[in-house]
């Protein structure tokens, strides 16, 4: 019974829906999720994580860590676009000869992780909803049985 207890609370299973994370996760595919708690609170990028965004549930990686500064174009150049600049800190960034740049850098503000799919393509992530607060990660991913061979791109 200890054991059981033990296990309920300290994992989760998950599905995968949709094919943000494609080629790594496939829709459908089970995952296995150690929750988040004060003895497992430290991430590293690269960690795949599940999170709490709205009403949804979803799992990306996790790209940038509080602190960090974002040096990736896809996140530096839409984060204009969408308004996003305010969820980041931000400070001049210096030129060559000294002088304070028209573009920031942008840092990861304390709290919060950038999280990216790995199929940008159809992955709705930090490039348009910013950073996620650290208190939104349900856990991390630390387990998944291979893709059942139905749910495999060249069917879908």
């Amino acid at each position: 019974m200890i054991v059981v207890f033990l296990f309920v609370f300290t994992f989760r299973l998950g599905i995968v829906r949709g094919e943000s994370m494609m080629p790594t996760y496939q829709n459908g595919q089970s995952v296995l999720v150690r929750r988040q708690s004060f003895l497992n609170s430290k991430f590293k990028r690269g960690d795949v994580v599940v999170l709490q965004k709205g009403r949804d549930v979803i799992i990306k990686r996790v790209a940038y860590l509080p602190g960090e500064e974002v040096k990736d174009p896809a996140l530096v150049n839409v984060s204009y676009v969408r308004d996003l600049l305010d969820y980041y800190e931000q400070s001049p960034r210096l030129t060559s000869d000294g002088k304070k740049s028209m573009v920031p850098r942008i840092f990861v503000p304390a709290g919060f992780i950038v999280v990216l799919g790995d199929n940008p393509a159809v992955s709705e992530d930090s490039r348009f909803f910013g950073p996620v607060p650290l208190r939104d990660v349900l856990g991390n991913v630390i387990a998944s049985p291979p893709a059942p061979a139905g749910l495999t791109p060249a069917n879908e």
